[in-house]
């Protein structure tokens, strides 16, 4: 989502004294004050909502409160300076994202259907992202990789993948660089996928539509995760994803619908496609399996 990164920005861009304070007060490396990971690594978001809209929360505040100046000032100040201008990438900003300091001195983070769309762009063109797998035994593989969990991951990524095939086969989508591995597979027609309706609400409206992106959602944070326990994460994370596809799918056969439908029709499939990327990250990077293209 980033968001922690348009924070992280902001505390370095226009904030140095504050960014130094938090890496004073949260970390105990001896490197550079001003450097954008070690601030990013002191700043703790967790996700407040499990349902769309998605809501963020960020304790920073309270790592930064003192006697004379409490957490709930302090978040207010911080949501203040946030609100403000900030020459940074796009893609690093709060742009559709309500931003908010609670009376607990949270700062909370609503994400609009447009800044979902705006994710879900990225997710499709932007490398996902990875941390080596941590290397285990046979033995332990077995033990952490149930091969009935497993083939149900695997599975359902194949069927993303003939899913996609067909729906470009059919002309509903053109995908590009089908000759080479899923993760780099690419909508080029139409030159984007409609995620909005004409009011600016998402498209992906169905519970199916709702409860998939948010799996998809957990999945990135798993990905980020630096956690000795990220296999199981993992694994749990792509079953969870495998099982909402398969609801998704049953509910929508998409290569049925056209006419005043195709807009929706191309947003469930560009759901697909970003469902295929999540799960073939998850098999190749959280799990250390080769993704199958077929079953």
């Amino acid at each position: 989502m980033r968001l922690r990164q348009a924070v992280a920005r902001y505390l370095r861009d226009r904030q140095s004294d504050m960014a130094t304070t938090i890496v004073d007060r949260v970390t105990t490396e001896q490197e550079e004050r001003s450097n954008l990971d070690q601030i990013l690594r002191a700043i703790p978001f967790k996700r407040a909502s499990k349902a769309i809209p998605f809501i963020y929360v960020c304790a920073i505040a309270h790592r930064l409160a003192t006697p004379s100046q409490p957490a709930a000032l302090i978040a207010a100040q911080l949501v203040d300076a946030l609100l403000q201008p900030l020459h940074i990438p796009e893609e690093d900003s709060l742009s559709g994202i309500v931003v908010q300091p609670t009376a607990t001195g949270l700062l909370q983070f609503e994400l609009s259907d447009r800044a979902i769309a705006s994710w879900l762009d990225r997710l499709l063109t932007k490398a996902l992202p990875q941390q080596p797998c941590m290397p285990f035994t046979s033995v332990e593989r077995q033990m952490l990789l149930p091969t009935t969990a497993i083939f149900e991951v695997q599975y359902a990524h194949a069927r993303c993948c003939s899913l996609l095939r067909l729906a470009h086969s059919e002309g509903l989508i053109t995908l590009d660089r089908l000759d080479v591995a899923p993760l780099a597979w690419r909508v080029v027609n139409p030159p984007s996928v409609p995620w909005l309706t004409s009011t600016a609400q998402l498209c992906l409206n169905h519970p199916v539509d709702r409860r998939l992106l948010g799996y998809l959602v957990e999945a990135l944070d798993c990905l980020s995760n630096e956690s000795p326990h990220r296999v199981q994460q993992s694994l749990r994370s792509a079953q969870a994803i495998a099982q909402a596809m398969q609801a998704f799918h049953r509910v929508h056969p998409l290569w049925r619908k056209t006419g005043t439908e195709l807009n929706l029709v191309v947003s469930q499939l560009g759901l697909l496609l970003a469902t295929q990327r999540i799960l073939y990250a998850l098999l190749a990077d959280g799990l250390g399996l080769p993704p199958v293209v077929e079953l």
